[in-house]
């Protein structure tokens, strides 16, 4: 396998940008519709939660394009990642994803060692990234902790039917 090159979106990247949000998602709301039940899941998750985030992703990369890139693999576009630079010195990894079918090679954790190098570069003090717990969370949190984060804050919500 090549190196993966790391390079701001062009326009012409957004629709392969979105179509790889709303893969990696989909397991995810799967998972979340499976844990919840159908009704709860749809008054808490109401709409089209895939077009939901490759939304919340586009927006990002048109409203801050400074804080986001392009992962690129012998020219094609395989993922991407989103992340804020905060004032108190602290960088925020947000929306990140790599295709499924390139997942399981190196190139999340690839990835997020760059969005690393940019914090730091940009003189950010620490890094955080939030994700879920659950089962389908699973493959984030391994890459995650593949370049050095810990878990801090634990968080859980609960639900009961009245």
């Amino acid at each position: 396998m090549s190196q993966p090159m790391f390079r701001a979106a062009e326009e012409a990247d957004i629709p392969e940008v979105r179509r790889i949000a709303a893969a990696a998602w989909t397991p995810i709301f799967e998972h979340f519709r499976e844990l919840m039940g159908d009704d709860l899941y749809q008054r808490e998750r109401p709409g089209d939660r895939r077009k939901n985030k490759a939304d919340q992703v586009e927006s990002h990369f048109r409203n801050h394009a400074e804080w986001a890139f392009v992962v690129e693999l012998d020219g094609e576009v395989v993922g991407f990642c989103t992340y804020v630079l905060r004032d108190s010195g602290v960088g925020e990894i947000g929306n990140n994803a790599i295709d499924p079918d390139y997942q399981g090679r190196g190139l999340g954790s690839a990835m997020h060692r760059e969005c690393l190098r940019r914090m730091r570069e940009a003189g950010m003090k620490y890094a955080q990234v939030g994700t879920g717990l659950d089962e389908s969370h699973a493959p984030a949190r391994c890459a995650y902790e593949a370049v050095g984060f810990r878990q801090v804050l634990p968080h859980v919500d609960y639900f009961m039917q009245l």
